[in-house]
């Protein structure tokens, strides 16, 4: 099954992908599916770039210093916290200049302390680290914006107490189509669980996306959590059952949200890990 990428190749040779040293002046997009790459400025004809425009978005080239690193670092699977952050991925539909603008003005103005990035005139990524805005009050923004402005916004997020960005930032790329609800904040593992109950194109798609996290269910994880599961996530029953103090309980889970990114004692996360807990099972 070939990749994005290499479908673009064979349609495009000159094609090159963001990861690569590409020297020379480019075009840049994004498809749907968060994959960038870039064409030489002169490769394109005009109808072209119209047949391009359908299923890829340009990168917006013109933007300061600041927010052509935090670009490149979407991109950097080096780059990583050793903090809490919360990355917000919006997609927007029916974004003019002068609306996008406008947009994340109000934007800023909301979330004074978060780094917000252009990549596309459709696609906006929100980084969150020193304080956290509260979800609820988020939304009822968004509504505001998106009326205002005469667009949908469709929103993915997740929260994680460290790790690296890159890989989070085309989980949501995979996960925004998913996002059916304009204005309302998806969380990711909600969305992630729809996605592996689809048919998917490879299995191997399935394990990229999965693999992290079935690498932390080993065999005392997984009797921890089917635990929890079997005593509807009320984390004083589970230690009783398992013979266990609720403090040690508690630590272990606490370190597997650290490995994951997943709490097993939140709602979606906990729906997440059971349908993986059963997937790991089955294989």
């Amino acid at each position: 099954m070939l990749t994005t990428f290499e479908r673009i190749k064979s349609i495009f040779p000159a094609a090159v992908h963001r990861s690569e040293d590409a020297s020379g002046d480019y075009d840049w997009f994004e498809t749907q599916d968060g994959t960038t790459f870039g064409l030489p400025n002169t490769e394109l004809s005009e109808r072209e770039r119209q047949l391009l425009d359908w299923w890829a978005t340009p990168i917006l080239t013109s933007v300061d210093a600041n927010q052509k690193k935090w670009q490149q670092r979407f991109q950097d699977d080096t780059f990583r916290f050793d903090h809490s952050f919360r990355l917000l991925s919006l997609t927007l539909h029916g974004a003019e200049a002068e609306s996008l603008e406008q947009f994340t003005e109000v934007l800023h103005d909301f979330m004074p302390h978060a780094t917000i990035v252009v990549m596309t005139r459709r696609h906006i990524e929100v980084v969150e680290t020193d304080s956290f805005v509260d979800l609820v009050e988020f939304e009822d923004v968004l509504r505001a914006i998106a009326s205002d402005c005469y667009v949908e916004a469709h929103v993915v997020y997740s929260q994680r107490p460290a790790g690296d960005l890159a890989t989070l930032y085309r989980q949501h790329q995979l996960l925004l189509p998913f996002a059916k609800l304009s204005t309302k904040a998806y969380p990711a593992s909600q969305l992630l669980y729809h996605y592996l109950l689809q048919d998917q194109e490879s299995f191997d798609e399935r394990l990229r996306v999965t693999h992290p996290t079935i690498e932390a269910l080993d065999p005392p994880t997984i009797e921890l959590l089917e635990a929890l599961f079997n005593h509807s996530l009320n984390v004083s029953h589970t230690a009783k059952a398992l013979f266990m103090h609720r403090n040690t309980l508690n630590y272990r889970l606490d370190r597997l949200y650290e490995a994951t990114g997943y709490d097993a004692r939140q709602f979606f996360d906990a729906s997440l890990l059971q349908l993986l807990v059963t997937l790991h099972k089955s294989d």
